[in-house]
């Protein structure tokens, strides 16, 4: 009897594994090879050198580490905003309908605002920054307007705060030419409202997280 509770112990365990093991591979191994793949093939087809592409831009340009320091921690709060909401969304998957909405518009916004910064999308890939920045204050007053009570309830100081000192960084680059300051002073201006919002936009972000989590595990219990 002990062999045969021992030989379908196994036999569970070996199926475990075996699921684990495939969405291993469909869902991390297969969709890095594809991107990592597409990314070579399309950089070669643009003219840009293999070694390039590998290497890490600091070493490629051969700065010292603190160059671009503020803008790569910023592209890495925004990528955690993004993975926070999506996280929490898988959590909750058709069982809190309340926050399902507002956290795949959030998980996705946070994510168009990570690859900007990024990739320089208005800045350097000839995207016009107007029609962005009128994309991100519709996105923004969206979620404002739809979600009001949900924001409110969550913490809408931190969701105010924090678009608010966004915006202070775009008004400060659209109208930077009629500020009676340089040009450096101006970027420490907005660059500053820009790392503060973002800070602030990761902190609202997150108490939506775990609110939402709570919040199904109090129904629960009750």
């Amino acid at each position: 009897m002990q062999i045969v509770k021992l030989a379908l112990a196994s036999m569970h365990f070996y199926k475990m594994k075996k699921h684990h093991f495939l969405n291993l591979i469909y869902l991390a191994i297969i969709p890095s090879s594809i991107l990592y793949i597409c990314i070579l093939l399309f950089t070669s087809a643009a003219g840009i050198e293999t070694g390039l592409v590998l290497r890490d831009l600091l070493q490629t340009c051969d700065y010292p580490i603190g160059v671009g320091m503020i803008s790569s921690i910023g592209v890495i709060l925004w990528a955690s905003a993004s993975s926070i909401n999506f996280f929490a969304l898988n959590d909750n998957l058709m069982k809190n309908r309340r926050y399902k909405k507002l956290l795949i518009i959030g998980g996705i916004f946070s994510t168009v605002l990570c690859l900007d910064d990024l990739f320089l999308l208005h800045d350097k890939q000839q995207i016009n920054q107007d029609i962005l920045y009128t994309i991100y204050i519709s996105l923004a007053l969206y979620l404002i307007l739809k979600f009001r009570e949900l924001i409110t309830e969550i913490d809408i100081f931190a969701f105010i705060t924090s678009s608010s000192f966004l915006a202070l960084s775009i008004v400060s680059d659209i109208f930077q030419d009629f500020l009676p300051i340089n040009y450096e002073n101006v970027q420490i201006l907005e660059e500053g409202f820009k790392f503060i919002g973002i800070s602030c936009w990761v902190y609202f972000w997150s108490k939506a997280a775990i609110q939402s989590i709570t919040t199904k595990n109090i129904r629960k219990r009750t």
